[in-house]
Formats: structure tokens, C-alpha cells, sequence
């Protein structure tokens, strides 16, 4: 069982490496090309696609990855086929009604709301990645929740360079400006979505007349909520830019951006393959096995991602500083203050889908929405109280609190349906450990911050697993089932070469 979930986690990570990879590449060429004033705009384009995609989805990403296992087990009258013709089409319809929708009103709204004249039109020239972006949801969710996580691994990576060389090259041989950026943005992630398709359905296409309305009532009454969850999700992730564009302006947003943007890359290699992998085995294995089964993957699962996030939280405040002067410039160094805050926020959302599991299997999709609702209010309500008061690290402050409060509430409200036990002795073991690391690393400084960054990330690496595999048990058995294995392996290989 832990076994399966390491390969897909190992794939998924895969992806997220070489889709990173590619941020990696182009973060420092848009900070460069962009002034600070454009990154930050950019990023408010970001947010306003992130809320309409949600709103477009309807939930029904959500709803594709809890229902496939059931229809695949025969609770459903509909078959996989309906299945598939009921996602992809009931998707694609709701996304172009906000896409039309949004296209319209965003040109109706006064300039001064938007405070920048390139806003409304940059809105309306990004309005069809609403349907996009939807359809490819459909479809990516469909996979996930076939556990295919190498066919989702070598799209996503194809996407996502196909996306990196059309911007890139627009920006410096078309238009260096947020024009270029988001034209080619819209041609690639078209093209890309429609590749996946044709793939996916090469053996046939859903038909229309496969759509089943009763399937889709029921995804609805689970999704709707979830559209609730997805906004506020994305509030609670994104709102604070508006906060700080209010309070500080386009200046500081542009810092706290990039310093943002830099914690989302690192979380994307080393947190969410985690959680894209473990949300459907679970799944899978309450509708096959039950309930003890269950909770025996997501504890184990638990302590292994303690593990890992504690690391990244430790390896990233310590290295953070360098790495945004390295990867975004000099001129991005002051958001650096925000990073151990930022990161730590996204570490407990990691935990959340496992935390609340219990909420996920009953499908209580209200209680989920209103939950993230909360902790998105009291995440606006954060930033308006502390950014005056603490400057950008009040935004950060406001962050981690917040995912705190929703990892704690989630768990308390699953609990009834799925008593999940949240490791404290892990917790408090790693984080530790990580605070060690944290300290040694901060003492190794060179003049030059090149060297200063290798040297820090190369003593983390050293440190960490030497004082885990000394503290930890669960780790040290881990280790050595590896090597048992590597050393197996190659001893076999030996044995086929012999004569």
C-alpha cells in the first residue's frame, strides 16, 4: 500500500520537478522583462482567472475524483462512459457561460476600480482560458482519478514547456509586455488542451448523448459547494494581493509576489505530490477495503509528509533570501521576510484533504466549503489588522495563521466520520529537527550569496537526514527497505551479466 502510494508520489514529484524547472526558468526572465509594477499586475490577472476558473468548474474537478470509484464499483446506474461525457461536457458548458459572462462585465467596470488601464482589456483577451482551463481539469481529474500518474506526469511537463517557449519567445521577439505574455499563454494552453483530448478520446469520443442528467444532479449537489470551496480557496491563497495593493501598493505586492511565487515552486516539488497522490488511493481504498485500512495509509502517510515538509520549511527560510536574489533579482530581495511564513501556510494546506478525509468520503461538501470560507475571512480580516502594523510580514503572519485554523478545524470536523490522528510527537520530533538545521545553516555565510546558497543547501542536505535517520525509527526502516531493494536489484543485475 505505502509502496503504490511512493510511485505515484514519485511520479507526480517527477512532474512537479521539471514543471518547476520551467518556472524556475522563466521566473527570473519575467522579473527582468516585466517591471515590478507589471509582475504585479500579472498577478492580479492570476488571482481574477483563479476565482472564474472555479466558478466555471462548478465543483465538478471536485466531483470527478470522488464519483469515478463508485461508478467504477457499480453504485451507479450511469457506466464509465456516461461518466466521461458527464464531466467533460457539463465542464465545458458552465465555464463558457462565466467566460461570455466575464468578458462582458470586466469592460463595464470604471478604470479607477482596477487602478491601471491595462487591467480591463488584459481580462478580456484572457476570458477563453476560463474554458480552457476547465476543460483541462476535466480531463487531468479523470486521469487522477485512474491513478494514471505518469500519463498526467508526461502532459503536464509537456504543457507546461510548450507554454514556457511561446511566452518567452513572444516577450522578447513579439511584445515584451503583458500582451505578449498572455497571448501566447492563450495559444499554448489551447493547443496543449486540445492534444490531451484528442489523446484521451482517440478510441472514441464521448457523445452527447452519453451526458446522464442524474449523474450530474449528483455531482452538483457534491460540487456546488465545492464551488464555494474553490473561491474561497483561492481567497484565502490570493486575496491578501489585493490587501497589500490597497495598503502598500504596487511596489510591495510586486516583493511579496515573487517571494510568494518562489514558496508555490518550492511547495509544488516537495508538498503536492503528496496530495495529488494520496486524495485518490484513499479514496479507493475505503470503497475496497474499509475504514481501518484506510486510516492505516493516511497515518503512515502523515508522518512521512511531517517528514518531508518540516525539511522544506527549515531548507527554504534558511535559503530563501539567496535563492530570490539569485532566481528574481536583487530588486525582489525585500520580500524575502515573508518566505518562513508563506511556506509554513502552504505546509499545513498540504495536510488538510488528509486531515478533513472523514469530510471528503461523507461527501459533507458544505461543511468543506464553509470551513475554507472562514479561514478565507479571517485571512482578509488578518491582513487588513496586521499589515499596517507589521508591513509585508504581517501578510505572512495572516497566512500561516490561517492555514493553521483550517488544518485544525478540518480535522476536528472530520473526525466524527474518520478519526485521523495528527502526529504531535512527529510534529514536535521533526520540527525540531528542522530548527536545528535551520539555526546551523544560518550561521554558514560568504561573502559571495552564490556560495553562500550552495554551501547552505549542501549542509541541509547532510544534516537533516543524519539527525532523522538518528531520531526516527519509522525512518531508519524506510532507509533500510530502500537499500535492501537497490542493493537486490543490483545484485541481479550482476547475476544476469555472469555466464
Amino acid at each position: 500500500m505505502l509502496k503504490s502510494l511512493l510511485v505515484h508520489v514519485s511520479n507526480y514529484t517527477t512532474a512537479s520537478v521539471l514543471v518547476t524547472l520551467a518556472s524556475v526558468i522563466s521566473f527570473p526572465i519575467l522579473t527582468r522583462l516585466l517591471s515590478v509594477e507589471e509582475y504585479g499586475v500579472m498577478n492580479l490577472v492570476a488571482t481574477a482567472l483563479a476565482l472564474l476558473v472555479g466558478i466555471g468548474k462548478l465543483g465538478l474537478q471536485h466531483s470527478a475524483l470522488r464519483y469515478y470509484s463508485e461508478v467504477r464499483a457499480g453504485k451507479h446506474a450511469a457506466g464509465l462512459g456516461q461518466y466521461e461525457a458527464t464531466v467533460a461536457f457539463g465542464m465545458v458548458a458552465s465555464a463558457l457561460v462565466v467566460a461570455v459572462f466575464w468578458a462582458v462585465v470586466s469592460q463595464w467596470v470604471p478604470e479607477r476600480v482596477w487602478n491601471d488601464p491595462r487591467v480591463a482589456p488584459l481580462f478580456l483577451l484572457t476570458a477563453g482560458l476560463i474554458v480552457v482551463r476547465a476543460f483541462d481539469s476535466a480531463l487531468i481529474n479523470q486521469l487522477r482519478a485512474q491513478e494514471r500518474s505518469r500519463a498526467i506526469t508526461i502532459y503536464s511537463v509537456a504543457r507546461r514547456y510548450a507554454v514556457l517557449i511561446l511566452t518567452i519567445g513572444a516577450l522578447l521577439l513579439v511584445a515584451g509586455d503583458l500582451w505578449g505574455f498572455y497571448g501566447a499563454t492563450v495559444l499554448a494552453e489551447t493547443v496543449a488542451t486540445v492534444w490531451l483530448a484528442a489523446w484521451m478520446w482517440r478510441r472514441g469520443r464521448p457523445s452527447l448523448k452519453d451526458f446522464d442528467p442524474r449523474l450530474y444532479r449528483n455531482m452538483l449537489v457534491f460540487g456546488l459547494p465545492m464551488i464555494g470551496y474553490e473561491l474561497s480557496s483561492v481567497i484565502l491563497a490570493m486575496g491578501d494581493r489585493y490587501v497589500i495593493q490597497n495598503l502598500l501598493g504596487p511596489e510591495p505586492l510586486g516583493h511579496y509576489a515573487a517571494a510568494y511565487n518562489l514558496c508555490d515552486y518550492v511547495r509544488a516539488v516537495f508538498l503536492a505530490s503528496f496530495s495529488a497522490a494520496v486524495v485518490p488511493m484513499y479514496l479507493r481504498i475505503w470503497e475496497e477495503q474499509g475504514r481501518e485500512a484506510t486510516l492505516e495509509l493516511l497515518h503512515r502517510f502523515l508522518h512521512l509528509y511531517i517528514m518531508v515538509a518540516m525539511l522544506v520549511i527549515a531548507g527554504l527560510s534558511a535559503t530563501g533570501g539567496e535563492l530570490i536574489g539569485l532566481l528574481a533579482s536583487p530588486k525582489y530581495r525585500e520580500g524575502a521576510e515573508v518566505i518562513p511564513y508563506v511556506i509554513a501556510g502552504m505546509a499545513f494546506d498540504g495536510l488538510v484533504m488528509v486531515a478533513g478525509a472523514g469530510l471528503y468520503i461523507e461527501k459533507r461538501s458544505k461543511a468543506g466549503m464553509g470551513l475554507v470560507a472562514v479561514c478565507a475571512v479571517l485571512n482578509i480580516a488578518l491582513n487588513f489588522l496586521l499589515i499596517p502594523m507589521l508591513g509585508l510580514i504581517g501578510a505572512g503572519v495572516a497566512t500561516v495563521a490561517s492555514y493553521a485554523a483550517l488544518l485544525l478545524l478540518a480535522l476536528r470536523m472530520g473526525h466524527e466520520r474518520l478519526p485521523v490522528r495528527l502526529p504531535v510527537v512527529a510534529f514536535l520530533k521533526f520540527g525540531a529537527i528542522g530548527l536545528a538545521m535551520y539555526a546551523a545553516l544560518m550561521h554558514i555565510e560568504f561573502e559571495h550569496e552564490l556560495l553562500t546558497l550552495a554551501a547552505r543547501i549542501a549542509a541541509g542536505a547532510v544534516l537533516y537526514p543524519a539527525m532523522v535517520l538518528l531520531a526516527d525509527k519509522a525512518a531508519r526502516q524506510w532507509a533500510s527497505q530502500g537499500w535492501s531493494r537497490l542493493t537486490r536489484g543490483h545484485a541481479g543485475a550482476i547475476r544476469a551479466e555472469l555466464p
